[in-house]
């Protein structure tokens, strides 16, 4: 049965594969040529019993793969926002791009969602869940504050160093293919929240 070269290069979720997975966007000749060079390289690791050049050859593609990234949106300015209040009377929440979301709700599409998720701060740990194959997920599994921050911000506002954790807060995937739909619907949704809510200030978990 033939080898698809998609399957090949389907998305890891493991840190090795960081920036190898951009793979899945070249050419299949591009594909072709360097899973016959890992090969070809492996081999001969394996019978000198030196992998250096297999790590060269990877560390070259990694470099490869993150040029060929075209950034999805630029800009040239920034709207400025000074944070004006004392953070030990400021309303602060957390989000994250992390792919956090609860067990009853609809996971994240890990091929490209804008959307959000709503998440209390009081939700127990048992209902995480994360939708997400870009980045090494096993730490979040491990300690969910890895990327959404949501019991040491409790804890800061226990000891007065902030005035009050905001809840609920929200939980994106980061992988969002259509920007659009972030920048006109999801985003401003999610800010509007916020400024009705009386937030003085966000910090975002990324990836």
């Amino acid at each position: 049965m033939p080898i698809d070269l998609r399957d090949l290069v389907k998305n890891p979720e493991t840190t090795p594969f960081n920036r190898l997975k951009y793979l899945v966007r070249q050419s299949d000749e591009d594909v072709t040529r360097f899973m016959n060079q890992l090969f070809n390289l492996a081999a001969l690791a394996k019978e000198e019993n030196d992998w250096g050049p297999v790590e060269q050859f990877l560390n070259r593609w990694e470099d490869i793969l993150t040029d060929r990234l075209d950034l999805p949106i630029a800009f040239d300015s920034a709207p400025w926002a000074p944070f004006a209040k004392s953070l030990s009377e400021a309303r602060i929440a957390v989000m994250t791009t992390g792919g956090i979301h609860l067990a009853h709700q609809e996971a994240f599409d890990v091929d490209g969602d804008h959307s959000y998720r709503e998440i209390p701060l009081d939700t127990p740990l048992e209902d995480f869940r994360v939708a997400h194959t870009h980045y090494d997920t096993n730490g979040v599994a491990e300690d969910v504050d890895a990327v959404f921050a949501i019991h040491r911000l409790q804890e800061l506002a226990a000891e007065g160093i902030v005035g009050e954790a905001h809840s609920p807060t929200y939980s994106f995937m980061g992988y969002i293919r259509d920007v659009a739909g972030l920048m006109e619907v999801s985003a401003p949704d999610v800010a509007q929240r916020l400024k009705a809510d009386g937030v003085d200030g966000v910090v975002i978990g990324t990836t």
